[in-house]
């Protein structure tokens, strides 16, 4: 996406700050800000989709706990409510061969995702079953 694209779908997301901060070449979507705010935080916090894609693919730490909280970027996606955002945190932590989600956090997506699309539903479910199985192979 070219630098100009990529500000203005910054701009668009409702980014609170500069678009170049999050556009530049090289932009750590993990830094901490003024005030604390890390873009990666803000954009799952926000469910900004297409923001947490654009992070993710240049190297955005889906690890990354906030300090202010604690919360990881996985709860924050799912606190947003935005299925998209939270498949894309969940795709990349399961890519990552990050632990898969404890039962707690099973129970906050399910509740949180059980009126959406059955395809929604279903994709959920078998992520969370591809993601055991990849934790069951995984050396110790």
């Amino acid at each position: 996406m070219s630098d100009w694209k990529t500000q203005q779908m910054i701009k668009a997301s409702g980014w609170p700050l500069a678009p170049e901060l999050l556009s530049t070449p090289g932009a750590d979507f993990n830094a901490r800000l003024d005030g604390g705010l890390v873009p990666l935080h803000w954009a799952c916090r926000e469910g900004k989709a297409g923001l947490v894609k654009h992070m993710i693919e240049h190297g955005a730490d889906v690890l990354d706990v906030a300090e202010s909280d604690g919360r990881a970027p996985l709860a924050m996606a799912v606190g947003s409510g935005s299925f998209q955002t939270v498949m894309l945190v969940m795709d990349r932590l399961k890519a990552l061969g990050a632990p898969p989600p404890d039962e707690a956090m099973r129970r906050w997506l399910n509740n949180a995702f059980s009126k959406a699309h059955a395809d929604a539903k279903n994709r959920l479910v078998q992520t969370l079953k591809d993601w055991d199985r990849l934790a069951r192979k995984k050396p110790a």
